[in-house]
């Protein structure tokens, strides 16, 4: 695993979760394409197999592996190693998109070493392999293989530089450095690996934006809406400086309102300005095919979404442990400079029919209150829609951006090197005041 606050000199091995405990997995099944590509471990005691497909279940609080006749049960880990370069496995099924409105079940090629074990009663199945391996299947499966040049590598190094940064530490606890979703970083093994992924990897090699002697904790999203977000606003209250309120646009023609002003932000949501990431620089009915497979063709810049009093009302009641009968009102109360909610307050009856008001506190809250998939911005407007006896029926959120919006933007870095824009220039213009540096061959 990584170690914290350390800047590797030679490349690293990192520990990738494939499928994790909240995926509340009983099963799993693998295959080796290549024979004798592979060992297989269990309990530290080497089988010998000649089967290709291996299927592992949990029964009775333990591991049972079946490989083809063969059944070994009462199993605690499982270790799959990698005997050959051109060699991967088959892994079915994994989650993509947990927690989020794409969420779906996939197959995918893992290359290097697996292991499978126990945890909390479910499987954990956890990829482990050099860092630069990860890094040419993170850039086409974040986004599409038929992306330009400089987007593959601007995505690479943001990729690389979030990874060595270290600073999350999501899952420790569980014995990897990320996970394989967009909680971390999207990687779905080799399933979208393609010459171009790996030559943006090999011509970016070692290679990270840096601040002050540190690596850049590199944040990123699908869509800034046309806004860049500070890092504080989003997560620690401690300012970055390669993260700012910056225009997603060129220089001569950049808009910059203050979008913490309400008139302002309602003017910039409801409108379309020039952004790299708007359809003025790509159109959206061309953007599904640069966008990674998991996902959904729709509008990432603006966007229109509805939801009922009675959908709401349940998803702010599981959300938040309330006992909301009826939705009065939603007030947007303090915006940050990308015109994402950082407080929004919601105005409710109770079962008691009293009257209540709740507020909720930074823009990942919203987006979690607001939808029950996960709402894609907290940039938005809200309108109401009433039935025939004047109660509100449903509202109605018109959104800025999707994610939220701090460090690259990926549609805008797509719109720049569509443009002609190089790697470098993409990184600083996502990343005013960092450096672009080597740090190992």
């Amino acid at each position: 695993m990584l170690k914290p606050n350390e800047i590797p000199k030679i490349e690293p091995n990192i520990r990738v979760g494939i499928i994790l405990p909240e995926d509340k997995q009983k099963k799993v099944s693998l295959t080796i394409p290549i024979k004798n590509s592979y060992k297989i471990e269990i309990d530290e005691k080497l089988i010998q197999f000649e089967d290709n497909f291996v299927q592992v279940e949990i029964e009775n609080g333990k591991l049972n592996c079946k490989i083809g006749s063969k059944k070994i049960d009462n199993c605690e880990l499982i270790k799959f190693q990698n005997l050959s370069n051109d060699a991967y496995l088959v892994v079915n099924p994994v989650i993509a998109g947990r927690v989020f409105h794409w969420k779906k079940e996939i197959e995918v090629k893992l290359p290097k070493n697996v292991e499978i074990s126990i945890f909390d009663g479910n499987i954990l199945l956890v990829n482990e392999l050099p860092m630069e391996d990860y890094l040419m299947c993170v850039a086409t499966s974040e986004m599409g293989a038929k992306c330009p040049t400089a987007l593959i590598e601007a995505q690479t190094v943001v990729a690389r530089s979030w990874m060595l940064a270290n600073v999350e530490k999501k899952h420790v606890q569980l014995g990897f450095d990320v996970c394989n979703d967009d909680c971390c970083q999207r990687y779905q093994g080799m399933n979208n690996l393609t010459e171009h992924s790996k030559k943006g990897t090999e011509n970016t090699r070692g290679k990270v934006i840096m601040y002050d002697g540190k690596i850049c904790d590199a944040r990123y999203s699908k869509s800034c809406g046309g806004m860049m977000e500070t890092f504080e606003n989003l997560w620690e209250n401690t300012p970055l400086p390669y993260m700012q309120n910056i225009p997603d646009m060129p220089k001569d023609i950049a808009e910059n309102p203050d979008l913490t002003i309400e008139e302002n932000a309602k003017k910039w949501i409801m409108s379309s300005p020039k952004a790299f990431c708007s359809p003025y620089t790509i159109d959206e009915k061309e953007l599904k095919q640069y966008l990674g497979n998991v996902d959904e063709e729709g509008k990432y810049f603006r966007w229109k979404e509805e939801i009922s009093q009675k959908e709401l009302c349940k998803n702010i009641n599981e959300k938040l442990n309330l006992n909301v009968k009826n939705v009065l009102k939603i007030t947007p109360k303090k915006r940050a400079g990308s015109g994402r909610l950082l407080e929004l307050e919601i105005e409710y009856i109770d079962e008691n029919n009293k009257i209540n008001k709740e507020i909720i506190y930074k823009d990942y809250n919203v987006r979690l209150i607001l939808h029950p998939k996960f709402m894609f911005s907290s940039a938005i407007v809200i309108d109401e829609k009433k039935d025939s006896y004047g109660n509100i029926d449903k509202f109605i959120f018109h959104g800025a951006g999707w994610g939220h919006g701090a460090g690259l933007c990926q549609i805008g870095a797509l719109g720049m090197s569509l443009k002609g824009y190089k790697t470098e220039e993409i990184l600083i213009h996502y990343y005013p005041n960092s450096v672009y540096e080597k740090i190992y061959e």
